[in-house]
């Protein structure tokens, strides 16, 4: 079987430096990134990879989670949220509830791609080990971008997390399949979706725009770049063993290659 429909559904757009997310060029000049996730419509569930930008997070930060994120408050100052909708109004529009979600599948835990996971508490959570135990314990500058309050719901006795190392084939099928691509984070991972209209990668912050991934500048935060550039290289890989469209998560032109939702790949 085959994912029947893939939606992107933006969340928010995040201005930020260039040279912040394509290493160290064009300093000064600002990249307007998107922030979305995407939803799969599969035969045997439902599927969101990633979760977008939490808008409790933004309206008050300081009191955000068990701890508050108050360093966020000067980051917020670029964020647009007016251009997206929260995920759970995402699929209030497409005909959905969160309770329909059956599975969460999660790039990394990045306040920009985990920020609603509490939204769905009925799906089971699928995310690389690696990353779920570096991002309670984050080093260095890494420390920023993992919040508890995005985070610790993972925690809770009554979530169903399945913390998976290396490649996961989330329907037995070949059509979800997640792969590690770390490097931005220790456990990134990124997703293979096989659709009628052919496969499409969703790489996730491989590289945070089409010139990065083309010219290997990865963003200049990255945790490793060694592995960052491995894992260019693994999606250029795949894309070319499976003949896929591969699509950057941030680049605002890379989304305009997917439909607005309602209308979806399929």
């Amino acid at each position: 079987m085959t994912v029947t429909s893939l939606y992107r559904l933006n969340t928010a757009e995040w201005t930020f430096d260039y040279s912040a997310a394509v290493q160290l060029q064009n300093p000064g000049e600002p990249y307007v990134g998107w922030c979305p996730c995407y939803l799969l419509e599969h035969p045997d569930g439902l599927v969101l990879f990633d979760t977008g930008i939490s808008r409790e997070m933004a309206a008050d930060p300081e009191s955000y989670g068990p701890n508050g994120a108050p360093h966020m408050v000067d980051f917020l100052e670029t964020l647009d949220l007016e251009v997206g909708q929260s995920p759970t109004d995402h699929l209030h529009a497409l005909g959905y509830e969160p309770e329909d979600v059956d599975y969460v599948v999660l790039s990394h835990l990045h306040t920009d791609h985990a920020g609603n996971v509490d939204s769905f508490p009925d799906a089971e959570v699928v995310v690389q080990k690696e990353e779920l135990r570096y991002a309670f314990w984050p080093d260095g500058v890494q420390r920023l971008f993992y919040l508890e309050g995005d985070i610790s719901p993972l925690r809770g006795p009554s979530r169903d997390v399945t913390a998976i190392t290396g490649e996961y084939d989330l329907f037995g099928d070949g059509s979800v399949v997640a792969f590690p691509t770390p490097g931005h984070t220790p456990g990134h991972q990124s997703l293979s979706v096989e659709l009628d209209s052919g496969n499409v990668l969703l790489a996730a912050d491989v590289a945070n725009s089409r010139v990065g991934y083309e010219q290997d500048l990865v963003p200049s935060f990255a945790w490793s770049l060694e592995e960052s550039l491995e894992s260019i290289q693994t999606v250029r890989t795949r894309a070319r063993l499976d003949d896929a469209e591969v699509i950057v998560h941030h680049d605002p032109d890379e989304q305009a290659k997917l439909p607005d939702p309602p209308d979806s790949l399929g």
